[in-house]
């Protein structure tokens, strides 16, 4: 298969589906492609900060975001993508399925969760070990589980494995846990959850699903046995997809123009938390992916290949004319 659109966006998380709405509105011919739909914030039971919303699952917000884009004519397709090309002809993205050409592509991946990199761990993913509590949870009620981080990420997995399992510990390698005060406070209060601090995590135990975590504690080795292994210890930036195609950070971040989203490459964009922007929220990302999908706009304008939508004209001072 070898279609053509106006631009790809890679990914489908809060700047992707927010940049196809963005480019579909405008009139462009919009795909995305994505592992899954709704990135980060679809594994995040509670979001309480967004704004005209007090209250929300994770979900159930980019499913919003996902028919919203929809109804406007971006199509959304479920497929990893394992290559981008810049030629002459414009872009052309290879997925586990088919080939794609367009003129442009917003890059908008975000990121992907870091592992502890101990012993037990890649081989009882999946067995225990979890990285997305919000998928997970009900599959454990009525198990002791443990979370191993020390941020709002592990802060939202305790508070809601709390809900289902009689026993929650949260480990952090730090001394307090750091983070929304809102957070600290709920996890203060609840019973269920037992806080230890200044440990590291050693060794995941289990044969064929986990036992136990092994952590050290004031040099003091300790074994807690639990069913369920949850990893919040934050993300990195899955580099394969830029690396070679556009300039990098040394945190392999998409380095943009923050006033376009644009990267060393004409018609490459980035959008989201795979870009150097130092915030990595919701509303930003999707702030971003708009701002994206307008620079996009802005470029084919450029090339002639969409017509002119008018000039810009806030912030311009119009001269008064004055009858002779």
């Amino acid at each position: 298969m070898n279609d053509r659109y106006d631009v790809i966006i890679v990914g489908a998380g809060a700047a992707g589906l927010t940049a196809a709405l963005y480019g579909a509105r405008r009139g462009l011919r919009t795909l995305v492609l994505s592992q899954d739909i709704g990135g980060q914030a679809s594994t995040t039971a509670t979001i309480e900060n967004y704004p005209g919303i007090d209250f929300i699952d994770g979900l159930d917000l980019m499913i919003r975001f996902q028919h919203q884009a929809e109804k406007y004519g971006a199509a959304i397709q479920l497929e990893e993508v394992a290559a981008i090309k810049h030629g002459v002809e414009g872009f052309t993205v290879t997925s586990t399925h088919a080939h794609y050409i367009s003129s442009a592509v917003i890059l908008a991946y975000g990121l992907t969760h870091k592992h502890l990199g101990v012993p037990g761990e890649e081989r009882l993913i999946g067995k225990g070990v979890s990285y997305c509590a919000t998928c997970d949870a009900p599959m454990f009620k009525g198990k002791d589980v443990v979370v191993i981080g020390g941020g709002n990420s592990a802060m939202d997995a305790a508070l809601l494995l709390a809900k289902f399992c009689p026993r929650v510990t949260i480990v952090t390698t730090n001394s307090e846990f750091h983070g929304e005060r809102v957070l600290i406070e709920r996890m203060n209060a609840t019973t269920a959850i037992t806080q230890i601090t200044n440990a590291t995590t050693t060794n995941i135990l289990g044969d064929t699903s986990v036992s136990g975590v092994t952590v050290v504690v004031d040099k003091k080795e300790q074994t807690i046995p639990v069913s369920g292994v949850f990893v919040e210890i934050g993300f990195t930036v899955d580099a394969k997809l830029a690396a070679g195609l556009t300039a990098v950070d040394e945190r392999q971040q998409i380095i943009v123009d923050l006033a376009t989203n644009g990267t060393s490459v004409p018609g490459l964009f980035a959008a989201g938390d795979v870009t150097t922007i130092q915030q990595k929220q919701v509303v930003i990302s999707a702030g971003e992916g708009a701002k994206a999908a307008l620079a996009v706009d802005a470029y084919l304008q450029s090339l002639g290949q969409k017509p002119k939508t008018g000039k810009v004209d806030w912030g311009v001072s119009t001269p008064m004319h004055h009858e002779q």
